[in-house]
């Protein structure tokens, strides 16, 4: 494991918390009840007017009388912010739910995902806010509630008014909710039971390729390019438990033996390569077939990279730590590259002041760190990020030692940095909680002004 992820709590200590209480206070009833009068009519127009006249008609008589129902949230809290299931009533009714909050953050992250994609910004940020939502609860944030994305993101009002965002974001959002609306009419088309201990792991692994392939047959038949779908599962994999979130085997086959719709590296893998054999059909429709084909490969082989983004073991710790550390101030735009925090200004002369660039590390190895710190006679503040979130440290200079306590999201601790003799450098040691030095070492440079 990577010396930053070991930066706090490890990980036979994590439990995956409930962010259900807190995903119900995201958006207000009066938000909700705005968007329920817009999204589920537009999702009703595309069901009746371009799916129902795709379908065989076998299909079309073994769906009929399924209704598609949109609470303004989920009737199962636990399943926010992905709340789209098939479930048949005791009446025999069948229903597919989709939840107006559900609808509304994908909806809102897929507008943000295109305004930073034109724009040139990185588009990591609504997967890292993501992240935060899922191992971070609400109450460690001010008055108790999570920021809404499109502020966390940094995203302007107007946006909605550029055509050409508009234009990218129909793509990203009406492609993936026309996918995920379709898995769950195959779902009920085979007439698949909800995952409970009754359904074997490899029922259930079965039932999804089956809603999947439904899903891109039907799509396929229209033409319509998957354009959306990468987005759509780079967001579900920050925020599905997989593996590496679990102590031991037992506990992941629990949490399996309970989910609806369990994402798995195998199921990706299925959907890239489906996309990628289909590709021709979906791409046919468009003015310039070549570069359309080329664009579903692509959407494949993102996909493709996520199966193996599910497998890698540091990866998924990471996300967690991620999740755990972020701080809505990282979450803020920037390009590709661009450091998180900014420099010191003006660039201190003091001990303990400026800018740094360094090695944070433990006993497992360690990675690069910079921080940025302000002084005000004895007293210093300051900032620090190592790939995984921003931290804040704050102490006192006493006989030319920094003493400080540090937090970086849920975590914290103590350390002490010192002067090098001859050179400046900056070194020291953390610990976690009441400890100065049973976490691991900095080693810091002054970072030269450009």
């Amino acid at each position: 494991m990577n010396a930053g992820w070991q930066f706090g709590l490890a990980l036979s200590c994590w439990l995956l918390a409930s962010p259900a209480a807190g995903m119900a206070t995201l958006y207000s009833d009066a938000t909700l009840t705005y968007w329920s009068r817009i999204t589920p009519q537009d999702i009703r127009r595309v069901h009746h007017e371009s799916l129902l006249p795709a379908l065989e008609a076998e299909e079309r008589a073994q769906l009929a009388g399924v209704e598609l129902t949109f609470p303004l949230r989920c009737p199962v809290p636990a399943s926010e912010p992905f709340c789209y299931y098939q479930q048949t009533l005791v009446d025999g009714r069948r229903q597919v739910v989709m939840s107006v909050a559900s609808l509304r953050l994908f909806g809102d992250l897929a507008l943000s995902m295109a305004w930073l994609q034109l724009e040139g910004l990185s588009i990591e940020t609504p997967g890292q806010y993501l992240a935060m939502l899922r191992h971070r609860g609400s109450e460690s944030f001010p008055e108790g509630r999570y920021p809404p994305p499109m502020e966390a993101l940094g995203v302007p009002d107007e946006v909605r008014e550029r055509t050409e965002v508009m234009e990218l974001y129909g793509k990203i959002f009406t492609s993936s909710v026309v996918f995920v609306l379709l898995h769950e009419l195959g779902h009920a088309l085979h007439r698949h039971p909800g995952y409970g201990p009754e359904v074997s792991r490899e029922a259930a692994r079965r039932h999804e390729a089956e809603a999947d392939d439904f899903a891109l047959d039907v799509m396929a038949r229209l033409a319509y390019p998957p354009l959306g779908m990468s987005v759509f599962f780079t967001l579900l994999a920050h925020w599905e438990p997989n593996r590496w979130h679990f102590a031991d085997e037992a506990a992941y086959r629990a949490h399996l033996a309970e989910a609806t719709h369990p994402l798995t590296s195998d199921r990706l893998r299925g959907l890239a390569s489906t996309l990628a054999g289909h590709s021709d059909a979906f791409a046919r429709a468009e003015p310039d077939f070549v570069a359309a084909r080329e664009r579903v490969l692509g959407v494949a082989e993102e996909i493709g990279r996520l199966a193996g983004f599910m497998d890698d073991r540091d990866i998924q710790e990471g996300i967690v730590r991620l999740g755990r550390a972020t701080d809505p101030a990282v979450l803020q735009p920037r390009r590709a590259g661009e450091p998180v925090i900014d420099r010191a200004t003006p660039d201190g002369v003091q001990p303990f002041e400026g800018t740094f660039r360094g090695k944070l590390g433990d006993v497992s190895g360690e990675l690069p760190v910079r921080l940025v710190l302000e002084r005000q006679g004895s007293r210093v503040q300051g900032v620090f990020t190592y790939g995984l979130g921003l931290g804040h440290l704050e102490g006192e200079v006493q006989a030319g030692r920094l003493h400080f306590g540090w937090t970086l999201g849920l975590e914290q601790g103590l350390g002490v940095l010192e002067v090098t003799a001859g050179d400046g450098r900056l070194h020291g040691s953390w610990g976690r909680e009441r400890s100065t030095d049973d976490g691991g070492y900095w080693e810091l440079w002054r970072e030269e002004a450009h």
